[in-house]
């Protein structure tokens, strides 16, 4: 989950960014903003995974603990009395419903891996769900497909947000629509398996609600991944965009063009299945291997070099694209290909850090 939490972050930290450079008169509405959602996301972490996750930096704590500014009906009637701020611009809306919109994709991607918790529960209840199997006195039902309580309150209130953002809205509406449709079904089955009543009714109650569960779930799924995609392809024209405003030969055009070309890559590989073709995912390798090329000449040339973190995401993304291209191989050969994916993931981890890592200390390849 690790490249995902990264990914949710870094849209939230550029969102911000943009909000600014489009709009300077918005820095201290989206200054607020910014302090919040570091909060929050600080919460959000410990909570899931009990981590060490850095606290806002002391100028945003003080933001944090500012008191809100006095409204006209509450300030008091002098001269120098503070007025309301003024409603947030547009920009300021976007990045606010944008935000929203990750950190839902950040809630599902930590707790909602509904297609593994499916395939789960199937292999789980195989034997129990056949009509006409004798029960033994050990039979039990799993059902382990958590409800969406959570999720469906936090997208409510992101598409209840004022502001537009055409590439999402749409895919956020049926997401909220499928889960709506499902969570009733998941809270009903859950205290099935709670209560123990397949031990009093003889799975009855599961057989009937299979074929009602089993198609909402796979809708359900259907719909996160449209809206993950929708995210992602969000951040990927963005940063497109961002690129092709600096020169050619720039530092920061040549990292920010292996990254794209890397995420796209990752996309292709999270479509990859026992039997599918793998064409298009080895020319998304190819093409991040054409853009590493350029992107170590371009290191290699810079005077004072490089930092070791740029130089090191250019040897990380080469490690990515030969897992990548094992993985590929086991796939054609009909073989098992866990081991290189595995292997695939762990390396495109370590690039994402590489890459924070070269942005964050190397001003000359920083893409801003």
């Amino acid at each position: 989950m690790r490249p995902n939490i990264h990914q949710g972050i870094g849209t939230l930290r550029e969102s911000f960014r943009d909000a600014i450079s489009r709009n300077a008169s918005a820095r201290p509405t989206v200054a607020q903003q910014c302090a919040q959602a570091h909060e929050a996301v600080r919460q959000s972490m410990v909570d899931a995974f009990r981590c060490d996750f850095p606290a806002p930096p002391p100028a945003s704590q003080a933001l944090l603990q500012a008191a809100p500014p006095a409204t006209a009906a509450q300030a008091p009637a002098r001269a120098d009395a503070r007025v309301a701020p003024p409603p947030p611009s547009r920009e300021a809306q976007g990045v606010a419903k944008a935000n929203a919109y990750t950190e839902v994709q950040n809630h599902l991607v930590r707790s909602h891996p509904l297609e593994r918790q499916l395939a789960e529960y199937r292999r789980d209840n195989e034997r129990e769900l056949k009509l006409g199997t004798k029960l033994g006195a050990n039979a039990w039902y799993h059902f382990g497909i958590v409800d969406f309580d959570g999720v469906i309150d936090e997208l409510e209130k992101a598409v209840a947000l004022p502001g537009a953002i055409p590439e999402v809205d749409p895919q956020a509406t049926r997401l909220l629509a499928a889960l709506r449709e499902l969570n009733p079904t998941l809270k009903a089955l859950t205290r099935y398996q709670t209560t123990r009543e397949f031990k009093e009714d003889g799975y009855k109650f599961a057989r009937e609600q299979h074929p009602i569960l089993v198609p909402k779930v796979e809708a359900a799924a259907k719909a996160m991944d449209a809206y993950g995609n929708a995210l992602f392809e969000r951040e990927l024209a963005r940063d497109g965009r961002r690129m092709a405003m600096l020169p050619e030969d720039a530092p920061a055009r040549r990292l920010l063009a292996t990254s794209l070309a890397l995420r796209r890559a990752v996309q292709r590989f999270e479509a990859l299945r026992p039997k599918t073709d793998t064409a298009s995912f080895l020319a998304a390798l190819s093409d991040v291997s054409s853009a590493n090329r350029q992107l170590g000449a371009t290191f290699d040339g810079m005077n004072p070099k490089a930092s070791s973190s740029c130089t090191g995401y250019a040897d990380t993304v080469a490690s990515v694209i030969g897992h990548g291209r094992d993985v590929a191989r086991d796939i054609k050969a009909k073989g098992d290909p866990s081991q290189p994916a595995r292997l695939f993931n762990d390396a495109y981890n370590r690039s994402v850090r590489d890459f924070e890592s070269c942005q964050r200390y190397e001003s000359r390849a920083r893409p801003s």
